[in-house]
């Protein structure tokens, strides 16, 4: 292909060169210019062959790769209980027909033994390798067994799995039945209206919170009359506290001594009347308010 490119490319330079230098050579040029599109045909149609054999080559590239990566995956997958339980069953029956064919030959062999001695040596040589591919064999048996339990364990336990998920599909059906029930008689509910039992639901529920309200309204009504009580019993002391702070202090100025002397009307009236003059008296509480009233008090006694 570059070099097909390269070509028509040196020849259209070569033409352009020629036209440039004599123009005399336009019919020559013309003739050209025919073999050149016949080369063009003929180049494009080896430029599309060359593409259908590419395209051909990647899709064979791309199916191989394809075929490539199912084997990988296939190799990478871990071998089933299936083909473990047909190898294990298949295995005797090959070991079988070993068995019978090995018989078979050591027969033939030991009549040659008895006409050839030379061949003793191959058949000590045949006994080691015979030997080393039972031990082969042994070890590979070994690791069928244990991937055979690896896979029993990881069967049982994706069958446990299995149930649990059975288990929470059957919980999920019933439950989406349920819903689809309920949603199918709400709809119906909606479209035909309430039904007597949703009405008596509500004036059952509207009757309870009526009595409700009933009952803080009668506990809100003691609460404001018991707040009333409290202030008239406030109101109540405060006056008492005032009325008894008021009289302690008259009773405190009443509670004094007279030491002035008396007037000269008062000791005439005295005199004439032969009485001791005496200081106003006062019994505020049952307290003498004079020093005469007490001292009289104690004489009388």
């Amino acid at each position: 292909m570059g070099t097909l490119l390269e070509n028509r490319q040196h020849h259209v330079s070569i033409g352009q060169d020629q036209l440039n230098l004599d123009p005399s050579f336009g019919t020559h040029v013309r003739v050209g210019e025919s073999d050149r599109a016949k080369r063009m045909k003929e180049d494009s149609l080896l430029l599309l062959r060359g593409f259908d054999s590419i395209s051909q080559n990647l899709s064979q590239l791309s199916n191989n790769l394809d075929n490539a990566l199912q084997g990988a995956r296939h190799l990478a997958e871990p071998p089933t209980l299936r083909e473990i339980f047909h190898s294990v069953l298949e295995d005797p029956e090959i070991k079988r027909e070993d068995e019978e064919k090995l018989q078979n030959e050591e027969g033939k062999k030991v009549l040659k033994r008895k006409f050839d001695p030379d061949e003793r040596s191959e058949d000590q040589e045949n006994d080691f390798h015979k030997g080393n591919e039972q031990c082969l064999e042994n070890k590979r048996l070994k690791r069928a067994k244990n991937l055979a339990v690896s896979m029993a364990t990881k069967a049982a336990a994706l069958a446990r799995e299995l149930k649990s998920i059975r288990s929470d599909l059957c919980f999920m059906q019933e439950r989406c039945a349920l819903l689809e029930e309920e949603n199918r008689r709400i709809r119906d509910g909606s479209c035909e209206g309430t039904r007597p039992e949703e009405d008596d639901l509500m004036r059952l529920q509207m009757e309870a919170l009526l009595a409700e309200k009933s009952r803080l309204a009668n506990e809100n009504a003691n609460l404001k009359r018991e707040n009333q009580c409290l202030h008239q019993l406030v109101e109540y002391h405060q006056i008492t506290t005032q009325d008894l702070s008021a009289s302690y202090e008259q009773v405190i100025r009443g509670m004094c001594f007279d030491f002035s002397s008396p007037s000269s009307s008062i000791m005439e009236d005295n005199e004439d009347d032969c009485e001791i003059a005496k200081t106003p008296q006062k019994n505020v509480f049952g307290f003498a308010t004079s020093i005469d009233e007490s001292c009289y008090e104690g004489g009388d006694e």
